[in-house]
């Protein structure tokens, strides 16, 4: 079922612009963990499993 689904894909736009779409999608990703202000955020994150706080 699966070979006669794919023997029916020839359309290669449609490939390429889900490629570009996954390629741009993955860039965009990449520069808002690698922004300015995120190593502040991440440091935080990272020390919120330590933090110890008055329970009450």
């Amino acid at each position: 079922m699966k070979q006669q689904a794919l023997a029916h894909f020839t359309d290669t736009y449609l490939a390429a612009i889900g490629f570009f779409l996954f390629f741009f999608v993955f860039l965009g990703i990449l520069f808002w963990i690698q922004r300015k202000g995120a190593a502040k955020h991440y440091d935080y994150m990272s020390h919120l499993p330590l933090r110890e706080e008055e329970r009450s």
